[in-house]
């Protein structure tokens, strides 16, 4: 009795399951509500109270432009031959720009990953150490089974939601969530990998475009000169963030006056110290260590390996600072990235953060990562389309009401290379 009435309150729904194309039940059945229809009112807002929110965080663009933008994980949906990623974007505030202005086609998210057609975005399997980058073709410039950023970010604006969509390789059929790294936001953790034919629910209406929380600031550097830039800068540790997969420190680069930027930023505190011998991104936001009690080690940055781009090279598992390095040439510019480490010790509160050849942040307390699979409502059946993959004609995304999205075609999925890569640190 208390089981039903717990059902009836939750809004738990009864299934009757079939064995699915990864052998695992697959629904086929279920009691729970069909999608609203979308009314003539909801249709000229941004949202959709039907859109599933599993995470979501905020950045802002280091382009010059200072856009502030909130990104979502709505689904990591199973397919056969591959694993779909449903995110969004939704811009929030820009200076000079109101409600439904079109952002500046210069607008530059920082997931464009350099000297490649894909995006800064890979899907993490921390128990068995493995990163899944994005489907790539086979043929020249390596170009995504997706929506491009590219195209994207010239139909965005203000105030409303886009819908992208991002192609990766199967995952084991055991896995039943991942972590999402993006590069410029701290990971999303344990997010429900929903069966094939299946997707998540809304577990409440969620307001993409509702205005951003202030970032926190827990330390802040005094001005220092970095040589390699001609440049004074400060830095400012927004949060440290830990989980039972990973560790991330956001932080944020501050330029003091003019200089020549961080093109050549290959040095602490920015970099790392002792990089690996091949380094694919020298120029990354590898910098910043932790450590835990005195007299341990530091936790440095995570690496993994880079099969798709250069055999034999490692990567350092953070922001690019190449995608700001241009604006912070200007006094007053800011660039907020991610440096990610090993978990911690379960049970640590409160951590050092050293910035090699700077100074070091003491006892600064630690945020728990909130754990994806609590926003989701749980998977129902849903019919579902698909669209089809034309490199001349690339999709340009989805509005939020147009959920839920399309899949890419099984056979486009066959036809494009499949990259899984290593944790090696």
């Amino acid at each position: 009795m208390l089981l039903v009435l717990a059902c009836l309150v939750t809004g738990c729904s009864y299934e009757r399951a079939e064995p699915g194309l990864f052998n695992r039940p697959m629904t086929q059945e279920t009691t729970a509500p069909p999608l609203r229809p979308v009314t003539l009112d909801q249709a000229s807002q941004a949202s959709n109270p039907d859109l599933p929110v599993v995470a979501e965080a905020i950045w802002t663009s280091t382009d010059g432009l200072d856009i502030t933008m909130r990104i979502a994980i709505h689904a990591v949906r199973r397919v056969t031959g591959g694993t779909v990623l449903d995110w969004s974007v939704t811009p929030l505030h820009g200076p000079g720009l109101r409600p439904r202005d079109p952002l500046p086609t210069t607008l530059n998210p920082g997931l464009n990953r350099p000297g490649a057609g894909y995006p800064n975005i890979v899907l993490v399997d921390a128990a068995r150490a493995r990163i899944y980058r994005p489907l790539t073709s086979r043929g020249w410039g390596s170009a995504c089974l997706c929506t491009p950023l590219a195209l994207v970010q010239r139909t965005l604006r203000l105030g409303y939601t886009r819908v992208l969509q991002l192609a990766f390789p199967a995952i084991p059929d055991a896995l039943e969530n991942v972590d999402v790294q993006l590069a410029t936001v701290p990971p999303f953790r344990h997010v429900p990998v929903t069966p094939p034919g299946m997707l998540p629910l809304a577990s409440y209406p969620a307001d993409l475009a509702r205005p951003a929380e202030p970032t926190p600031v827990i330390a802040i550097t005094r001005p220092f000169s970095y040589r390699p830039a001609e440049q004074r800068y400060l830095i400012m540790v927004n949060a440290v963030y830990t989980s039972s997969s990973f560790t991330s420190i956001a932080w944020t680069i501050l330029s003091l006056d003019r200089g020549r930027g961080l093109q050549a930023a290959s040095r602490p505190p920015f970099a790392d110290a002792a990089p690996p011998h091949r380094a694919y991104n020298p120029i990354s936001a590898g910098g910043p260590q932790i450590k835990v009690g005195a007299g341990r080690s530091a936790w440095r940055a995570r690496l993994v390996t880079t099969k798709l781009a250069d055999h034999g090279a490692l990567e350092c598992l953070c922001s690019d600072l190449r995608f700001g390095a241009t604006a912070l040439r200007r006094t007053g510019q800011q660039m907020h990235v991610i440096t990610n480490l090993p978990p911690l010790p379960a049970g640590t509160s409160r951590v050092d953060v050293v910035l090699p050849g700077l100074t070091t942040f003491t006892n600064l307390t630690v945020t728990p990562v909130p754990d994806s699979t609590f926003r989701s409502a749980g998977p129902a059946v849903r019919r579902t389309s698909f669209w089809t993959y034309q490199a001349e004609q690339p999709h340009p995304g989805w509005r939020s009401r147009e959920w839920p999205t399309p899949l890419p075609r099984a056979d486009h999925l066959r036809a494009f290379r499949a990259t899984v890569d290593a944790i090696v640190r």
